[in-house]
């Protein structure tokens, strides 16, 4: 029976899928080769690219689904290569909105927070963290010299973002002291509403201030 150490083939395969928007493809290319991996890491982060997968099917359970066996899997290791573990929360906790599970949803970015903000006081065993979500959402990342499984991460994570987002626009004008300053105003808001259990209102104050990064 074959197996992979370091996995790259079936990686290449998928992302050639994904370049062609076979998204379907992508996923059963990734699907039909889990079993054969050996390394936790490696399963949760298959597990990871299926979740961002079903997002971009707009398959948001099966999304949903995906990213807690990775969470499941994540929490039995103490630090992930190259990756945060906030990841999986936010990618969860992003699927949860689309279902209109505002309370889920909330507790995920919440988690995800928390989780982010553990592994920044712990950075100098951390240091080799280089894919966060908040690198996602800033289209920040460069994928050059990474393994292939970290390439096509990268390129499923990212946020597909509206021609016409007006916050887009305001944000190419103003300063990131201004940037920074809304950012906290609005998470000062998603937690007030968060304490009143106004999950929805919360949960939208979190997005509309990643929308700032």
């Amino acid at each position: 029976m074959k197996s992979f150490d370091e996995p790259s083939s079936f990686y290449d395969e998928a992302s050639s899928f994904v370049d062609l928007y076979d998204y379907e493809g992508a996923l059963k290319s990734i699907k039909k080769n889990i079993d054969y991996l050996k390394s936790l890491d490696d399963i949760a982060l298959a597990y990871l690219t299926c979740g961002f997968l079903n997002d971009k099917l707009r398959d948001n359970s099966s999304a949903i689904e995906y990213f807690s066996k990775a969470i499941s899997l994540e929490t039995e290791l103490e630090i992930l290569n190259l990756r945060s573990k906030d990841i999986a929360f936010s990618a969860r906790s992003n699927n949860k909105y689309k279902n209109g599970d505002y309370q889920g949803a909330i507790e995920d970015k919440r988690k995800a927070k928390m989780i982010r903000l553990l592994e920044s006081d712990k950075s100098s065993k951390l240091n080799n963290i280089q894919i966060d979500y908040k690198n996602i959402v800033l289209c920040s990342l460069s994928d050059k010299d990474l393994e292939p499984k970290y390439k096509l991460l990268i390129k499923v994570s990212k946020v597909e973002k509206s021609r016409y987002d007006l916050i887009a626009d305001y944000k190419k004008v103003i300063s990131n002291k201004r940037k920074e300053e809304v950012i906290k105003k609005l998470e000062l808001l998603s937690e007030s509403k968060y304490k009143v259990g106004d999950y929805k209102a919360s949960i939208k104050a979190i997005r509309r201030a990643e929308k700032y990064y």
